[in-house]
C-alpha cells in the first residue's frame, strides 16, 4: 500500500512538472514572438512624389478707390483657372508654384476728358467705365498638411506665400450714363503704382485653407480650397492712354476653388 502511494505521488509530481514546463514555454512564445509580430507594420501606402494640381474657381472682388473720382464700383463674372506643381519638401509640407489666370470684370462711374480737350472738372461723374482685365498670377506657396496625406483619406491643409501678378490684358468701355451712348473703347490702360519688373507687374500675398480627399494607393486627390489674395501695390487706370482719367484703386480677391491633384 505504501509503495502504491509513493508511486502515485511520484506520478503526480511528474505530471505537475510537465504542465509547468508547457506553460512556461507557452508564455515564452507569447512574450517573445507575438509582440514583435504585432509591431511589424506594412509601411506607407505610397511615397510622396511631385504632383500636378489643376483647379478652377469663382472669385469675389474687394475693390477700393478714391470716392472723389469714382462711385458705384462693382464687380461680376469673375473666375480663375490654374495649373501648378506640388513638390514635397518635408513629411507634411510642400512647395506649390505655377500660374493662375484671373479673369476679372468691374465697372464704376467717373469722369472722362476727351483727347485734345481741357475743361474745368466740376465733380460730375457722368461716365460709366466697364473694365475687363486678365491677370497672370504666379504664386510661390508653402503648404502644410494638418495630418498625414499618405495615411488619411481626408485631411485639411493651409497655404501661404508670395505672388507675382501681371496685367496681361485690359479693355475699358466708356458710355455716357445719362444718354447711354458709346463714348470710347481702348486697351492697356492699367498699370501698377509700384511696378515690379514691368509697369504691369506687381506683388501680392496669398493665404488659403483647403480640404483634400486622398487616394492612398497613388497619392492622387481632389480638393476644395478657399483662397484670399491681397495686392501689395494699387493699380492705376489712366483712360484712353492719354490721361483722361487718373483713378487709383486696389483689387483683392476671395476665391472658391475645386481641383484635382494628379
Amino acid at each position: 500500500m505504501i509503495k502504491m502511494c509513493r508511486f502515485l505521488f511520484a506520478g503526480m509530481l511528474i505530471l505537475m512538472a510537465a504542465h509547468i514546463s508547457a506553460q512556461s514555454k507557452s508564455e515564452s512564445y507569447l512574450f517573445h514572438f507575438n509582440p514583435f509580430k504585432a509591431e511589424t507594420g506594412g509601411g506607407a501606402p505610397h511615397e510622396r512624389r511631385v504632383k500636378v494640381r489643376i483647379d478652377a474657381g469663382l472669385m469675389l472682388q474687394y475693390l477700393t478707390n478714391d470716392p472723389h473720382y469714382t462711385t458705384g464700383i462693382q464687380g461680376d463674372g469673375n473666375y480663375t483657372l490654374g495649373v501648378k506643381i506640388e513638390i514635397p519638401i518635408q513629411k507634411n509640407a510642400d512647395i506649390i508654384v505655377g500660374p493662375d489666370l484671373m479673369h476679372e470684370n468691374f465697372d464704376f462711374d467717373s469722369y472722362f476728358f476727351s483727347p485734345g480737350y481741357s475743361f474745368l472738372y466740376n465733380g460730375d461723374l457722368y461716365y460709366n467705365h466697364a473694365i475687363l482685365m486678365d491677370e497672370i498670377q504666379i504664386p510661390v506657396l508653402y503648404k502644410i498638411n494638418f495630418s498625414s496625406e499618405t495615411r488619411n483619406i481626408k485631411n485639411l491643409y493651409a497655404t501661404f506665400g508670395w505672388i507675382f501678378r501681371y496685367v496681361l490684358y485690359d479693355n475699358s468701355l466708356v458710355t455716357n450714363v445719362n444718354s447711354g451712348k458709346f463714348v470710347w473703347e481702348g486697351q492697356n490702360d492699367i498699370t501698377s503704382a509700384y511696378p515690379l519688373i514691368s509697369p504691369e507687374g506687381s506683388g501680392g500675398i496669398e493665404a488659403s485653407l483647403g480640404y483634400q480627399h486622398n487616394t492612398l494607393r497613388n497619392g492622387n486627390a481632389w480638393f476644395f480650397e478657399i483662397e484670399y489674395r491681397y495686392g501689395v501695390s494699387p493699380l492705376i487706370y489712366s483712360g484712353n492712354q492719354a490721361g483722361s482719367n487718373n483713378v487709383e484703386f486696389s483689387l483683392n480677391t476671395l476665391s472658391f476653388k475645386l481641383g484635382l491633384r494628379l
